[in-house]
């Protein structure tokens, strides 16, 4: 006996004939014939009697069905709702975002998530660069945020935004004059830098050398209003993504554009390739790749 079986056999008794239900189940009539004489044998009870003119219950035929009957409701609203719990988004997600990045471009993706799916709690963590990385491959988080490059071969990655490195300068400084720079002229500048565990701070040191010269760094820090109101006192110049100094207005600091750097800052969003992602995790990601695309 199976689902099947219960269900073809309620649907020969409400019709009492065995053509009019193969019709509208598209089944061929001896199949259906076949089916209903099988169950018969292994219940060990007639089912059905032909009066020459239609199919009847016969008194255990009506036992049965009312037991079918109620069997097969339940298992129309346990599926229903086995459905529902498929369709639905809940749970917990983890997600490491730097700092001054989570509250310029994720603060609002976030916000308008939770108010469609308010059965995720979401649980944010400020890090950056490699350490974020790291912490993504030991399972501390389900999604981060970072810049490229990224550990190759590792991480599933969601572009979300690209912007210019620029250099940030005193307007004092002789180079605020200067429409653009590249990195080879700025060997004897003092610099400003983020920390050594980030993927800014590596990839400057790639460019410094790329271009010729170790760079002197007279100060370090993990977040950039930080290292710019240092800039804003002359007390150094740093190499920043243009797009993380919009949180506010500055006075007295030159952007001036870095050659070859135009789309040198790229923002994705990442997660392990190898681990399957929670419901809740796959859908911040279209939604996040929704919110970037529009």
């Amino acid at each position: 006996m199976n689902i099947n079986s219960i269900y073809y056999f309620l649907q020969v008794a409400e019709y009492r004939s065995y053509s009019t239900a193969s019709r509208k189940l598209f089944v061929a009539q001896s199949s259906l014939s076949t089916m209903i004489k099988k169950l018969e044998e292994e219940l060990s009870i007639k089912l059905f009697l032909y009066d020459g003119k239609a199919l009847h219950l016969t008194t255990e035929g009506h036992r049965f069905y009312e037991l079918a009957k109620s069997f097969y409701d339940s298992y129309e609203a346990f599926s229903l709702s086995a459905k529902q719990i498929s369709d639905e988004v809940f749970g917990s997600l983890k997600i490491i975002l730097p700092p001054l990045i989570a509250e310029l471009y994720f603060s609002k993706p976030i916000a308008a998530f939770q108010r469609q799916y308010p059965d995720v709690q979401i649980c944010v963590a400020n890090r950056g660069g490699y350490i974020s990385q790291n912490l993504i491959l030991v399972n501390e988080f389900d999604l981060g945020v970072t810049i490229r490059p990224v550990i190759p071969n590792t991480f599933a990655c969601t572009d979300i935004i690209q912007c210019p490195m620029v250099l940030a300068v005193h307007e004092s400084n002789p180079l605020a004059a200067k429409p653009y720079v590249r990195y080879e002229d700025l060997a004897d500048e003092s610099f400003l830098s983020y920390e050594e565990d980030s993927v800014l701070y590596q990839r400057f040191m790639s460019k410094t050398a790329a271009a010729g010269y170790a760079p002197r760094i007279i100060a370090m820090a993990a977040e950039s209003p930080f290292l710019l109101s240092m800039v804003e006192d002359n007390n150094g110049v740093m190499v920043i993504p243009k797009c993380v100094t919009d949180y506010r207005n500055f006075s007295n600091i030159k952007f001036i554009d870095i050659m070859g750097e135009e789309t040198g800052y790229e923002l994705v969003l990442i997660y392990k390739q190898d681990k399957p992602l929670s419901p809740a995790a796959l859908t911040f990601v279209d939604f996040v790749k929704s919110w970037y695309t529009l």
